[in-house]
């Protein structure tokens, strides 16, 4: 029977390292995004990749992006005025 004690210490160290690693890329790409970023810093903390997998699908596919009309920099869809330049949006 496995025992979680029998389990190198460098396998602890190494998982340990991905899942800070991941969690504070999904912290700063969220921040990029407009996103919550506490939230998705913290999920990536969990598991991995699961909640990797997750955050890309809604960050990318289901929340979307789009260009803004006067900086043309790219921000959340669900968002009425830019984050960069702070322009109100018309919704096409």
């Amino acid at each position: 029977m496995n025992d979680i004690n029998s389990v190198p210490v460098v396998v602890w160290i190494v998982l340990a390292a991905v899942l800070f690693i991941q969690g504070f890329w999904m912290f700063n790409d969220a921040s990029k995004r407009g996103l919550n970023k506490w939230l998705w810093g913290a999920l990536g903390l969990l598991n991995t990749p699961t909640n990797l997998i997750v955050y890309l699908v809604v960050s990318r596919t289901i929340l979307g992006m789009t260009k803004c009309e006067n900086c043309e920099k790219k921000y959340n869809s669900m968002f009425t005025y830019c984050p960069h330049c702070g322009t109100k949006q018309t919704k096409t």
